[in-house]
């Protein structure tokens, strides 16, 4: 048995060192691989971009045809757009030890038969934590301050054009804000909602809105289990590892166009923060499966 005394400081301090780094720290943004030149703006890097993508897209709607009904802009100046970014990190960190103790004992004969015999002793434990940091950013922009011919040339300007460098999906990836856009109006222009009576009820009118998401899910884990056999010890020689760790990153983008020239209005506002309590729900039951 005294072979054991080398052996549970051997689980403990690995787990301990583990569980130090992930799932009891506050999780960062960027991967652990990435220069210190990201940890400070990617958050405000991928706000530019985003930010950028979306001024293209309505420039290149706005500026189409056939998105006017009764001379009117499908999305005019008066309207405005709503962005909310999510970056979400959760770490996970866990160590499951396990300890056999063997004993052998003397063979046994029955029926004339040599039966062999021993005595084990098993003893597991799991020592797990998790780490959930959620960066949320809204903002709100009027659609005829952004599109204007002029306005943001900051977006293609060589010197000044947001960076891309980060390993974030949404810095990396074209997010289709365009081609969603061409789509939704060219929908609103044929069957587009009636036009608002003047005063009264039409203060309030239901005019177009149109909401879009983009969502990433990225994930990576990984684990080790080193494996004694003794005369008398046996460790770590059940499915579960002795040390694993995982990491799930999901980068959330809502954008929705909606009238309001300097707030968004009552719908517009309702609409986009439904999505995001539809959403809300659905992470709930998936991290409850």
């Amino acid at each position: 048995m005294r072979s054991c005394k080398w052996l549970m400081p051997a689980l403990i301090v690995p787990s301990v060192v583990l569980l130090t780094g992930c799932g009891v720290r506050i999780p960062q943004i960027q991967e652990f691989w990435e220069g210190v030149d990201v940890t400070g703006d990617m958050e405000f890097r991928i706000k530019q971009k985003i930010f950028c993508e979306v001024v293209d897209a309505l420039r290149l709607v706005r500026d189409g045809i056939d998105v006017r009904v009764n001379g009117r802009l499908v999305i005019p100046d008066s309207y405005g757009v709503q962005m909310q970014i999510s970056l979400t990190v959760d770490e996970v960190g866990a160590a499951n030890p396990g300890v056999t103790f063997n004993h052998t004992l003397p063979n046994a004969i029955a029926n004339a038969v040599t039966v062999p015999q021993s005595f084990t002793l098993g003893a597991s434990g799991t020592l797990s934590s998790t780490a959930t940091r959620t960066d949320i950013s809204y903002s709100y922009y009027n659609v005829g301050k952004i599109s204007a011919r002029g306005a943001n040339s900051w977006c293609h300007d060589p010197s000044t054009k947001p960076s891309l460098h980060g390993s974030s999906p949404l810095l990396k990836s074209d997010l289709g804000i365009a081609d969603y856009l061409q789509g939704a109006v060219a929908g609103a222009a044929l069957l587009h909602s009636s036009a608002p009576a003047k005063g009264g009820a039409g203060k309030t009118a239901k005019l177009d809105v149109y909401s879009y998401e983009i969502k990433f899910v990225v994930v990576t884990s990984g684990g080790i289990t080193p494996t004694w056999k003794l005369v008398n010890v046996s460790a770590n020689t059940g499915n579960l590892p002795l040390i694993n760790a995982g990491r799930t990153r999901t980068h959330d983008l809502t954008l929705t166009f909606g009238p309001g020239t300097d707030a968004p209005a009552d719908f517009a506002l309702q609409t986009h923060f439904t999505g995001q309590v539809v959403q809300s729900n659905r992470q709930l039951r998936r991290s409850m499966q």
